[in-house]
């Protein structure tokens, strides 16, 4: 299993890296994509609980959050986007409720209703919307992105390669129980370590060492909820793995579960710091 995880990296990261640092609508379309078949895995997961659950809708809605992101502020004035994204949320509500209304069907409609609206927002605009911000900030929006995914994805590895090596006490949730307090720690400290090295590195000239060791600790802490949160949806779901795109993987969801609250997460620190406009 180890093994065919590191061919998958092998042979996937330098294209993703490659494209990460072109930007562009190469970008654009490689994130359109992840979210797209990381929705239609979630909308499979969601239909343990729900047949009725419709996979296209949601898909496109989830999509449009990338396209949103890339275009309006091309289109509109800086002080015009929050009114389009307000606007664009209500019509997302305004369908998932609407579609259950007027199938004319009570029974279940209203868990239907909670997991289209979950996976839309999870997928579309926390993971996705928030994936094209970071790469489209200012002059430095490829380091943020290898910042993010590098700080992240190495948490995750340590947290795994430790909890394999040193894992003897039981992280002691039902979510994902063999998860260890180890591979939780070792996680914790690779991440955050990685992340400071990386934003010294790339950021040097834009965030102070202090922030860039506060972010490590930050986006290696919310990745590890995410991937906690994903298994919650699995484990209740029955399922070992979302799908099986990336052999010794699993399925995007997979692999992109840990970036779903660090990505906004990372954005909106940034942000209220004032690092970025």
């Amino acid at each position: 299993m180890f093994w065919r995880r590191a061919l998958s990296i092998l042979v996937l990261l330098p294209l993703v890296l490659l494209i990460v640092y072109w930007g562009g609508w190469l970008y654009l379309l490689l994130i359109s994509a992840v979210v797209l078949l990381m929705q239609v895995e979630y909308c499979r997961l969601a239909q343990h609980f729900s047949e009725k659950l419709n996979v296209v809708m949601p898909t496109l809605l989830t999509v449009a959050f990338c396209l949103l992101a890339y275009f309006l502020p091309m289109l509109t004035k800086p002080s015009s986007i929050s009114t389009v994204m307000f606007s664009y949320f209500t019509c997302v509500l305004i369908y998932v409720f609407a579609e259950s209304i007027f199938r004319g069907k009570v029974a279940g409609e209203l868990v239907t209703v909670t997991l289209k609206l979950t996976g839309i927002l999870t997928i579309g605009w926390a993971l996705g919307y928030h994936l094209i911000l970071l790469r489209n900030t200012e002059s430095i929006g490829t380091h943020l992105c290898f910042l993010l995914a590098g700080t992240v994805w190495c948490g995750d590895t340590g947290a795994y390669l430790i909890g394999r090596a040193m894992g003897k006490h039981k992280l002691g949730t039902p979510v994902s129980p063999r998860k260890t307090i180890e591979g939780t720690i070792g996680g914790l400290v690779v991440g955050t370590l990685v992340g400071f090295l990386l934003g010294a590195i790339l950021l040097k000239d834009t965030i102070s060492l202090t922030h860039t060791a506060f972010i490590g600790l930050l986006l290696t802490a919310l990745g590890q909820l995410g991937d906690l949160s994903e298994s919650l949806m699995k484990r209740t779901a029955g399922v070992k793995d979302s799908g099986d795109v990336i052999p010794g993987h699993g399925g995007l969801l997979d692999r992109c579960d840990s970036l779903i609250f660090s990505a906004p997460a990372l954005y909106y620190y940034l942000k209220l710091t004032g690092h970025i406009a």
